[in-house]
């Protein structure tokens, strides 16, 4: 058989989609180097699993940019990732437009995210700078079966270097932009003949880059963070390793929780639409907002504001690892409690005038088992465990109206809530290879989720304005005037449900490296409770079903060109029943249930043309359609989902020389994000732009004494990358809206040894 003629047949016919490699990036004489990936909880050649996958190494994640974890959407096609309010705050993980950007602390993601296998219950703690890291995982689909919690639409998981042998670590120095600085390193060694540490650190400090015009402002969204780990891996016996793993990350209150406004109103057509400067739309001057002020600054990183949004957390997780092997089967405990808080204050107005304020926060425990066994023979793979999750947590969130406060419009409230979740799981996954060229694989994975909810809603202050009377409400507050618990509603404040998921594949291999698949799969996401901080909602929105869904996939994956090329594709098509959608209009976001259909595909490029030059390529294409949305401006109406861009794309080019005995590199990379909307209504004020952002980097580096240099350039072009936007026209009359960073330069220093 002509392997050549049969792999450029394979490649002509996967129309699809590209996954980009960057782990991959380091490349040998003989070709591009081997990924080792445990995206089946087990490790394995990235290009015999059967899983649309985005592998990308520590050091290469490094050189691309990706330094915290949202950075990940630079490198993984079909993927978005950031928070609602441009921080860390909310940080929601998209995959293939599956997403629930619901801001409420207590809402988890349909995309999980693991650190070093342990599941991070908390949206606001999915956002955090890496450091010491071995590999970054991205796998797009339903994951139920193995990972299990909150995976319906997919998982990233960050994997840290562990313990050594021999003596190794780095230190690491760097400067940039708005006058930051940072510092990180690791040291890994032998404690023994059984004894094996590891410690790694970093700390960074910058300015805000957002500006403030207003006289004595602080610039927002600086940057301020310390995180330590630390590792002790001991060989209990021949059989038995145990590894124990602690790390504390806290960034101290810095500011944030700032918009740019953009004034809005409802046109003549009953729409969203920008307010012209010359409308007296609010009866507070032409062009004005509610507050009677109209943003003169067009760069969308510089405003007017007062400096009352703030944004601080800390983490602290220990685990404990076991594993136990024996012949062909191992078995392996991952035991992990975490403590996460946060508080955070926006300034939901964007402006001087200290008009609204939105406060949250955060308490939270969480308690994780999982045990699992694998084996394997010579034609059988086998993984089965157990897992449980127990976490507790009050998450709080407030509106209030300052600058009204004793008029017929004042308005104030809170919204603790208390929310406790137990989840048990079995689940079990086999392979059984029939020839050298074809296996099937069946997973299935059984969980019992138990969730209860406290919802409260105080009211501190609150006008006749918002229902027509004249004068100002009078009471003692606090006033209770929503309860939502078992106490007052019995059973609609506890959720329980068992759910199923699972997985059917067929694995091809026609010749040596190409592997062809076809999978089933269903994922499933667990129900949940809206939170009421407007007070609004009655006892029938509050809780939301679960959601699940049919997902068919086809994949190709292939290498070519003696190992110069590598190429992986995928095709899905999502058939949802119940999906969570989240919505947002005024003062209240609600998460609802819908049906709907998802369909697209990725196709990633990696090759070595010639010795010294790296290409990556990848893209992804999504059509996603929610069916009977009830929008605010128009009925009920099909729409797109959340954060779905039709195309997203990223690449890199990256050239190696010689040079005085060492290796200089220059590399050009770039990301593209299509249109798309913040609101499963879909409309003028929740729309958001497409762009384009590329970065270039240059390093020198002398292998013989572990020395590097190197000096890079974010968002070269100045790119105003809008990240979300929020429809406040009936509350404020004003649009806000969240940028990315603007341009940024840096240098640094790294001795390794």
């Amino acid at each position: 058989m002509n392997i050549r003629a049969t792999s450029s047949r394979l490649l002509s016919s996967a129309v699809l989609a590209a996954l980009l490699q960057p782990g991959a990036a380091v490349a040998q004489q003989a070709g591009l180097e081997e990924v080792v990936v445990t995206a089946q909880r087990r490790e394995q050649r990235l290009q015999d699993v059967g899983v649309s996958v985005t592998a990308v190494g520590g050091d290469d994640a490094r050189a691309l940019g990706v330094v915290d974890a949202k950075e990940i959407a630079r490198i993984a096609p079909g993927v978005i990732f950031d928070s609602t309010a441009g921080g860390a705050v909310n940080a929601n993980l998209t995959i293939r437009g599956v997403s629930q950007s619901d801001f409420s602390a207590n809402q988890e993601s349909p995309n999980s995210i693991y650190i070093d296998d342990v599941y991070i219950a908390s949206s606001s703690a999915a956002a955090f700078p890496l450091y010491d890291l071995q590999r970054i995982e991205v796998l797009r689909g339903p994951q139920g079966t193995l990972f299990g919690r909150a995976s319906s639409g997919g998982l990233a998981n960050f994997i840290s270097r562990r313990p050594t042998a021999e003596t190794e670590g780095y230190a690491e120095l760097g400067a940039g932009s708005f006058g930051g600085v940072y510092g990180e390193a690791a040291l890994s060694g032998a404690l023994s003949e059984t004894l094996r540490g590891r410690v790694s650190a970093r700390f960074e400090k910058a300015d805000g880059w957002f500006e403030n015009k207003a006289p004595g402002g602080e610039d927002a969204f600086e940057s301020k963070f310390f995180g330590i780990r630390a590792q002790l891996e001991a060989d209990l016996s021949d059989e038995l390793t145990a590894r124990f793993a602690i790390s504390f990350d806290k960034s101290p209150r810095y500011y944030a929780g700032i918009y740019k406004t953009r004034n809005a109103y409802i046109d003549e057509s009953g729409h969203p639409a920008e307010l012209p400067a010359d409308l007296d739309a609010f009866g507070t001057g032409p062009g004005n907002d509610f507050a009677g002020y109209r943003d003169p600054y067009s760069d969308k990183q510089t405003g007017n504001f007062n400096n009352v949004g703030f944004f601080e957390n800390k983490r602290i997780s220990p685990t404990l690892y076991l594993d136990w092997t024996r012949g062909d089967v191992s078995v392996s405990s991952i035991t992990n409690f975490t403590h996460f808080e946060f508080e955070y204050n926006e300034d939901c107005d964007g402006g001087p005038t200290d008009f609204c304020n939105f406060p949250i926060a955060q308490d939270l425990d969480q308690f994780s088992q999982e045990i699992r066994a694998t084996g394997t023979s010579e034609s059988l793979t086998w993984t089965t465990g157990l897992y449980y999750l127990n976490v507790d947590q009050l998450a709080s969130a407030a509106f209030s109206f300052p600058a009204l406060s004793g008029s017929d419009f004042a308005f104030s409230d809170a919204n603790p809530v208390k929310q406790k979740l137990t989840s048990a799981a079995v689940f079990g996954q086999i392979e059984y290879r029939f020839s050298d060229k074809l296996s099937a694989t069946v997973g299935l994975r059984f969980t019992r989720d138990k969730k209860t909810v406290d919802s409260k809603v105080y009211f501190n202050e609150l006008g006749n304005g918002y229902s027509g009377g004249v004068g100002s409400e009078i009471f003692v507050p606090p006033l209770l005037v929503y309860d939502f618990s078992q106490a007052t509603v019995g059973d609609l404040a506890t959720k329980k449900e068992n759910m199923w998921s699972g997985k059917v594949q067929l694995d091809y291999r026609p010749v040596d490296n190409t592997l062809l698949y076809v999978s089933a799969s269903r994922g499933v996401k667990g129900p949940g409770f809206n939170t009421n901080v407007s007070g609004n909602l009655t006892d029938l929105e509050t809780p939301f079903d679960s959601e699940h869904l049919m997902a068919y996939e086809a994949g190709a994956k292939l290498e070519m060109l003696d190992r110069r090329l590598r190429l992986n594709s995928s095709i899905f098509f999502y058939d949802y029943t119940g999906f969570q959608g989240f919505a947002f209009n005024g003062l209240q976001g609600v998460v609802g249930n819908y049906d709907g259909t998802f369909k697209g595909g990725e196709i990633e490029l990696v090759a070595l043309p010639v010795e010294g030059l790296m290409l990556g390529l990848s893209a992804s294409y999504m059509d996603t359609v929610l069916k009977d949305i009830p929008t605010v401006y128009d009925g009920i109406q099909d729409q797109q989902s959340i954060m779905a861009p039709k195309w997203t794309a990223n690449g890199y080019v990256r050239k190696s020389f010689n040079l005085s005995g060492g290796e200089l590199a220059l590399q050009w990379s770039f990301d593209y994000v299509g249109n798309r909307y913040a609101s499963v209504d879909n409309n003028y004020a929740t729309f958001i732009p497409n762009s384009l952002v590329h970065n270039a980097r240059i390093s020198y580096a002398l292998p013989d004494t572990g020395w590097e240099f190197a000096a890079f350039c974010d968002n070269i072009a100045d790119k105003e990358r809008m990240n979300f936007t929020f429809d406040l026209i009936a509350s404020t009359g004003s649009l806000l809206q969240s940028y990315a960073k603007p341009r940024r330069f840096g240098i640094s220093v790294r001795k390794s040894f």
